[in-house]
C-alpha cells in the first residue's frame, strides 16, 4: 500500500486483455437488482412535466453579480449555463457586451449555436482560432486562449477589452497541469472594470479563490454554491452473476461486496484475460430500465472493442428509424462520413463510440444523436466528462485509473465526480446512477471513498514559458513583470500557507546566499548560478582548445552575442565552485531534483522568469534593458508553443522559399507533441525529396538555438519527420484514405494534426507587416489543408 491509494487484492500489472468480440456470454445474463434498491427504482423515469423554477443559487448568483465577481461552484448538470444566459441577456438589455470563454473549441461551436437561438444572430459572435463571426456582436463566444490573447494586445496597444462581462466556463481548470496557466493569466490580467462570473464543478476551496480575486482585482468576489446535485445518484455494483446491489451501506462499502472482492472466486474470475461482455451489461442496463448509459473506458481502442462486441444487439425499431432519418440529413452535408466503418454498428445497434481518434464531424453526429435521446449507449474515454454535453441515466465505470498521456493515475475526486455529473439529467430523470463493474483495474474501495469525498482544491498551474514572456515583454518592463507576478494564485497561495515545500525552497536559497556573499549575480537565483557556474567551465575548455584567447570575455562557439560574464571580479569567484564546494553543490543538486515540485511556487516564478529573460538576452529576442529587440517583437506574435524554434527558423532562413505545401509540411513539424514514432509506408513517394531536403535546412536553421536550450536546460520537442511529410502530402492533394495508408494513424489524430497546423500558420499570418512573403505562403497553405474532410464550411 502506497501513501493513501486504498489496497485492491484485485490489482495486478496491467496488461491488454485478450481481444473476444464475442465478450464472456456467462456473465451478466441473470440481470436483477437487491431487494435494497427497490425504492431507488421506483424513483426512474421522467418528472412530471411543469415550468422551469430557478434553483435558489440560481437567483442568488444573479443577485450577487450587480454587487461583484461571483464564482459558482456547483455539481455538473446544475444549470450553471442557465445563470450565465440571464446573465447575458440582463447585459444586453443594458447595451452592455459579454464574453463567453469556453475550454473547448466543439464546446464554443455548439454555444455559439445555442445563442443565436436565444438571443439572435444579429447579436453573436465567434472566435476559436477557424472561426471568426461577427467579431464586433455585443455577445462574443470563444475560447480562453482566444481571450488571454486578446488581453495581451491590449496590454500591449493601450487598449480596453471590449466587454463589460467575462463569462469562464470550467473555470476549475484553472487547476489543469497543462492549461490552467491560461486561465490564471486571464484572471490576472483581467480589468477590474470588467465584471467576472466563473462557472465551475464543485470545488472546495472556492473561498481561496474568490479571496485571491479581491485581493488582486480591488473588487468584491462572491462565492456561489450548490451542493444538492439537482437528481439524486445512486452508485451500483454489478456482480458477474446479474445481480445489481448497492455499494455503500450503512457503515461504508456494502458487507457482500467486500467478500466477494477479497473472495477467491472473484480474484480468479478476473485475474485472467477475458474483457467483460459489453453486450451482455448493456442488456442488463435495459432489463432495468436504466438506458442510455456512458461507458468511460481507458482507451480509443477499448472502446472501439467495446462497440464491436455489440454487434448483435437488437435495438428498438421506432428509434432506430428515428435515428436514421436524422442521420441521414446529417450524412448530405457531410457525405464523406457515409464510408464511416461505425455507421452501420451505430444505426443497427444504437451505440456508438466517441473519442478523440475520430474525426470532428462524427463526433458532432454522435453528439447530435446522443442529445436527442436516439442512442441507448456510448463507449468514451475521459473526455465526455470534460464539456460536451452527453447527459445519460446512468454512468458505468469499468476501471479506476485513467491515462494521463504518460502513465495510468489513479481517478482524482474531482475527475470522478466530473464523470458521475453525466448521470441523471435535470428535466428528463427522477435519478440517476453510476454502475461499478468489478475488474482487474477496478478499485472499488477506492471509488466508495472518492464518490464521498469532497473534489481536490483548486491549485495554481501558472508556468513561465517563452511565449508569455515575449508577450509581457510588449508592454511592461522586468520590473513590471515582477508586479505582475506577484498576483498570482501563486503567490497568494504560498503567502496563505505555510507549507514545508516553501520551507525547503528558502532554506536552498538562503543556503545560497550565505555561501556566496557579496557575488556580482543573484545568489538567491539557482538559475544564475548554475548558468555562470556553466558558461566558466565551457569557456575554460575553449581557451584549452584556443590558446591565449580571453575567455572571460569570449564568446560562444555558437555565435550568440553574450555579455561580459558577471563572475569576473566577483569576491565569492573561488568558492563558486561544485568541484570544491560540497555544499554548494548539495544546494543546486537539490534545487535541480526539485525543480519540478518549486516550479508551481510564486517565489519561483519570479526566478524562472528572469532565466528566460537572459536567454532571450543571449540569443538576440530582446536586448540588454529587457525591451524585445525588433526579432522578439515579431517572435512574440507567435501564440504557439515553440516561439523561439519556430522565431529562429524564420530569422536564419530556414523557410525561405518553401512553397505552401512545404510550408505545411514544416510547420506540423511543430504541432505533433507526443514521443510517438510511426511506421510510415513513404519510401516509394518520390516527390518527398522536396520535404526531405526542407527538413534538413530547417533542422540546420534551429541547431544552434537547440544545442543553446540543451545547454541552459531549457526543455524542446522531438523534431520527427513523418508529420510534416503528412501534412506535405496532404497538402499536395494526396487523398485522405491513402494518406492515412501510408501514415497509418487514428483519423482522429490525423484531423487533429492538420487543424493544428493551421492553426500555427494562422499565427504567421500576424507577421504581414515584417514577413509578408511568409504570411501569404502560410494563407495559401492553409487553403491547401483545409478541406474535406477535416474542415467543411
Amino acid at each position: 500500500m502506497t501513501g493513501n491509494r486504498p489496497f485492491n487484492p484485485q490489482r495486478r500489472r496491467r496488461h491488454r486483455p485478450k481481444r473476444s468480440h464475442a465478450g464472456n456470454t456467462s456473465l451478466y445474463e441473470n440481470c436483477r437488482i437487491d431487494p435494497a434498491l427497490n425504492t431507488s427504482f421506483r424513483k426512474i423515469g421522467k418528472p412530471a412535466a411543469k415550468g422551469f423554477k430557478p434553483d435558489l443559487f440560481q437567483l442568488e448568483a444573479l443577485e450577487k453579480l450587480k454587487q461583484g465577481d461571483v464564482l459558482v461552484s456547483a455539481p455538473t448538470g446544475s444549470g450553471k449555463t442557465w445563470i450565465a444566459i440571464q446573465a447575458i441577456r440582463r447585459n444586453l438589455t443594458e447595451n452592455l457586451r459579454a464574453w463567453y470563454a469556453s475550454p473547448l473549441k466543439a464546446l464554443s461551436n455548439s454555444l455559439y449555436e445555442e445563442f443565436k437561438v436565444e438571443f439572435g444572430p444579429e447579436l453573436c459572435g465567434i472566435l476559436t482560432g477557424e472561426r471568426k463571426e461577427n467579431t464586433d456582436a455585443p455577445l462574443i463566444v470563444g475560447t480562453t486562449e482566444i481571450l488571454r490573447n486578446q488581453l495581451y494586445d491590449n496590454m500591449h496597444e493601450g487598449t480596453n477589452l471590449s466587454s463589460d462581462l467575462v463569462i469562464l466556463d470550467e473555470a476549475h481548470y484553472l487547476s489543469d497541469p497543462d492549461r490552467g496557466v491560461v486561465w490564471e493569466e486571464v484572471l490576472i490580467y483581467l480589468p477590474p472594470r470588467v465584471r467576472l462570473l466563473l462557472l465551475s464543478a464543485t470545488v472546495s476551496n472556492a473561498g481561496e479563490v474568490c479571496g485571491w480575486l479581491m485581493k488582486n482585482r480591488k473588487t468584491k468576489a462572491h462565492v456561489v454554491k450548490a451542493v444538492k446535485r439537482p437528481v439524486p445518484l445512486e452508485t451500483l455494483f454489478l456482480f458477474p452473476d446479474g445481480l445489481m446491489a448497492p455499494l455503500s451501506g450503512k457503515k461504508g462499502l456494502s458487507p457482500k461486496i467486500k467478500k466477494f472482492i477479497f473472495s477467491n472466486s472473484s480474484r480468479g474470475q478476473f485475474r485472467g484475460r477475458v474483457r467483460p461482455g459489453y453486450d451482455s451489461i448493456i442488456n442488463c442496463l435495459r432489463k432495468q430500465n436504466l438506458l442510455p448509459a456512458i461507458f468511460f473506458l481507458k482507451s480509443r481502442m477499448d472502446c472501439d472493442d467495446a462497440l464491436s462486441m455489440c454487434r448483435h444487439i437488437s435495438a428498438d425499431s421506432k428509434q432506430r428509424a428515428k435515428l436514421k432519418k436524422e442521420a441521414g440529413l446529417f450524412l448530405k452535408e457531410y457525405p464523406h462520413l457515409e464510408n464511416h466503418r461505425h455507421l452501420k454498428l451505430m444505426t443497427q445497434t444504437l451505440i456508438a463510440s466517441h473519442h478523440a481518434g475520430h474525426l470532428p464531424y462524427w463526433k458532432v453526429l454522435i453528439e447530435r444523436m446522443m442529445n436527442r435521446g436516439y442512442l441507448d449507449a456510448i463507449f468514451s474515454t475521459s473526455t465526455v466528462a470534460a464539456g460536451v454535453n452527453f447527459p445519460a441515466r446512468c454512468v458505468v465505470l469499468v476501471q479506476s485509473d485513467k491515462f494521463n498521456g504518460h502513465a495510468f493515475n489513479d481517478l482524482t475526486a474531482t475527475e470522478l465526480h466530473q464523470m458521475t455529473g453525466r448521470a441523471g439529467r435535470r428535466g428528463m430523470d427522477n435519478i440517476g446512477f453510476v454502475v461499478l463493474i468489478p475488474g482487474v483495474h477496478q478499485n472499488v474501495q477506492l471509488i466508495h471513498e472518492l464518490i464521498n469525498s469532497e473534489p481536490e482544491p483548486l491549485v495554481s498551474q501558472i508556468q513561465i514559458n517563452f511565449s508569455m514572456v515575449l508577450n509581457l515583454l510588449l508592454s511592461h518592463t522586468p520590473d513590471d513583470v515582477k508586479t505582475l507576478l506577484e498576483l498570482s494564485f501563486a503567490r497568494y497561495q504560498d503567502r496563505n500557507k505555510g507549507t514545508w515545500i516553501r520551507a525547503y525552497l528558502d532554506d536552498i536559497l538562503n543556503t545560497l546566499s550565505s555561501l556566496l556573499p557579496g557575488s556580482r549575480c543573484d545568489s538567491r537565483d539557482p538559475f544564475e548560478v548554475t548558468e555562470l557556474i556553466s558558461e566558466r567551465e565551457g569557456l575554460k575548455r575553449q581557451e584549452k582548445r584556443r590558446a591565449g584567447k580571453d575567455y572571460i570575455n569570449g564568446s560562444h562557439e555558437h555565435g550568440y552575442k553574450r555579455e561580459t560574464l558577471l563572475c569576473k571580479g566577483c569576491r565569492s569567484l573561488s568558492s563558486c565552485n561544485i568541484k570544491t564546494n560540497k555544499p554548494l553543490r548539495k544546494a543546486l543538486a537539490n534545487f535541480k531534483s526539485s525543480s519540478f515540485m518549486l516550479s508551481r511556487m510564486g517565489e519561483t516564478q519570479w526566478i524562472n522568469f528572469k532565466r528566460h529573460l537572459r536567454f532571450l538576452k543571449d540569443t538576440g529576442f530582446a536586448d540588454e534593458a529587457g525591451r524585445l529587440t525588433q526579432d522578439g517583437e515579431w517572435a512574440s506574435k507567435l501564440r504557439i508553443d515553440q516561439p523561439l524554434l519556430i522565431g529562429e527558423a524564420i530569422r536564419q532562413g530556414g523557410v525561405n522559399g518553401a512553397s505552401p505545401a512545404v510550408m505545411a509540411g514544416l510547420t506540423a513539424l511543430f504541432v505533433w507533441d507526443r514521443e510517438q514514432e510511426v511506421e510510415t509506408r513513404l519510401g516509394s513517394i518520390d516527390r518527398l525529396d522536396i520535404m526531405i531536403d526542407a527538413y534538413d535546412t530547417l533542422i540546420s536553421s534551429m541547431e544552434q538555438i537547440i544545442q543553446y536550450m540543451d545547454r541552459r536546460g531549457f526543455s524542446y520537442p522531438q523534431i520527427m519527420f513523418w508529420p510534416g511529410a503528412a501534412l506535405f502530402l496532404w497538402a499536395e492533394g494526396t487523398p485522405w484514405e491513402i494518406l492515412l495508408k501510408n501514415i497509418p494513424i487514428s483519423e482522429g489524430d490525423m484531423a487533429s494534426l492538420i487543424v493544428r497546423t493551421a492553426d500555427h500558420l494562422r499565427q504567421m499570418l500576424n507577421l504581414e507587416e515584417t514577413h509578408p512573403i511568409l504570411a501569404a505562403t502560410a494563407r495559401n497553405a492553409m487553403g491547401l489543408i483545409l478541406r474535406e474532410p477535416v474542415f467543411l464550411d
